[in-house]
């Protein structure tokens, strides 16, 4: 091969690789795996990203159970924003989570939603009168196995005496934003969610609300998946750590963990 030719060919390589790498760099996301009750905060906040910093993030919303095993099984994800700390730390025992790529990020209420038009479900004075507010219909809620509103919600039932009479009249779904998409269809009188939950649907109004002390404190950590830690997903987790972010997590109802340390 002759010299010039030799060089042409470099050239060549070289100027592909310089018309390639800025429109990758342009084009890079940043997968987040959440919580499917923080659907409009994210959502909202990923719109922030990119007209601020022109940063694509890629949410992708279920179950924390769901979204926890899908990354344990290898799927593309930078962060995970988990609705209770025990599906972070199934991943931690995994080794999946960066060194100090964790932090308790949000908070969060328990309580119980009706439908508006539904006369028969009234607001409850007393939870403990829940079991006899129910009549003949179903209780909605997440499933406790897998789904950290189900299992707060179980908690709080436990905690008020009601699981023994309830469970068999409870309805499980695969998330809490799946329990309310049933109530909202006329399943059931009453549903288990977020206070984060009653913007979901503008036909669910609140019943009534968990005491704090009748479940485990609700707190929504967020974490950087360790075989994808860069300087890009860095400065997003810092991103959501931030005022800007505060704010609109905080018009969304959720309680802005950080602040406290």
């Amino acid at each position: 091969m002759s010299w010039n030719r030799w060089l042409g060919g470099r050239l060549c390589l070289y100027l592909a690789a310089m018309l390639v790498l800025p429109g990758q760099a342009k084009s890079e996301s940043i997968d987040i795996l959440a919580a499917a009750s923080t659907t409009e905060a994210v959502t909202a906040l990923s719109v922030e990203l990119q007209r601020e910093h022109g940063l694509t993030l890629r949410p992708t919303f279920a179950a924390s159970s769901t979204l926890a095993k899908h990354i344990a099984s290898g799927a593309p994800a930078h962060l995970f924003l988990s609705a209770d700390t025990a599906w972070l730390s199934y991943l931690a025992a995994r080794n999946l989570i960066a060194a100090d790529g964790r932090v308790d990020l949000l908070g969060n209420r328990l309580v119980l939603l009706r439908r508006t038009g539904d006369s028969g479900a009234r607001e409850l004075a007393e939870l403990t009168g829940l079991d006899a507010a129910l009549g003949k219909e179903r209780l909605i809620m997440g499933d406790p196995a897998h789904v950290p509103a189900g299992r707060y919600g179980r908690q709080a039932l436990q905690h008020l005496g009601l699981w023994s009479s309830l469970e068999k009249r409870a309805v499980f779904a695969a998330s809490v934003r799946n329990a309310l998409a049933l109530l909202a269809r006329g399943q059931g009188r009453f549903a288990i969610a977020y206070a984060t939950d009653i913007r979901a649907h503008d036909g669910l109004r609140l019943a009534a609300a968990f005491p704090d002390d009748s479940h485990t404190a609700i707190v929504y950590p967020l974490a950087l998946i360790r075989e994808q830690e860069s300087a890009v997903t860095q400065r997003v987790f810092r991103y959501l750590q931030s005022h800007r972010a505060k704010t609109i997590f905080e018009q969304y109802g959720f309680t802005f963990l950080p602040d406290s340390r």
